[in-house]
């Protein structure tokens, strides 16, 4: 196996040859799916990073400000921006350039 793309603790025993397979198998599969951070809903500090694929319920503690609870990847999700900007209640949307 190729042991120079995964790092082991030497205070361990090396895993055997199975096992070090499915470990490349899964930083393999973990590659081509692609991950996004998510961060305290309180102070904003990165918590966990979270696969895209996930839609299921994360449940986290922030280091910084000590928050404790499980968050939906659904709803702290980044949105993109739009190309036009909103000036006020009463005013039209316009382009941005």
């Amino acid at each position: 196996m190729n042991q120079a793309a995964l790092k082991f603790n030497p205070r361990y025993p090396i895993p055997s040859e199975e096992v070090q397979r499915k470990l490349l198998l899964s930083m393999e599969a973990a590659e081509a799916v692609g991950s996004r951070e998510m961060r305290c809903p309180i102070c904003g500090f990165k918590v966990t990073d979270v696969p895209l694929t996930q839609t299921e319920v994360v449940y986290v503690k922030c280091r910084k400000c000590k928050f404790e609870g499980p968050l939906s990847p659904a709803y702290f999700r980044r949105m993109k921006r739009k190309n036009y900007a909103y000036t006020g209640p009463y005013q039209n949307r316009g382009m941005i350039r």
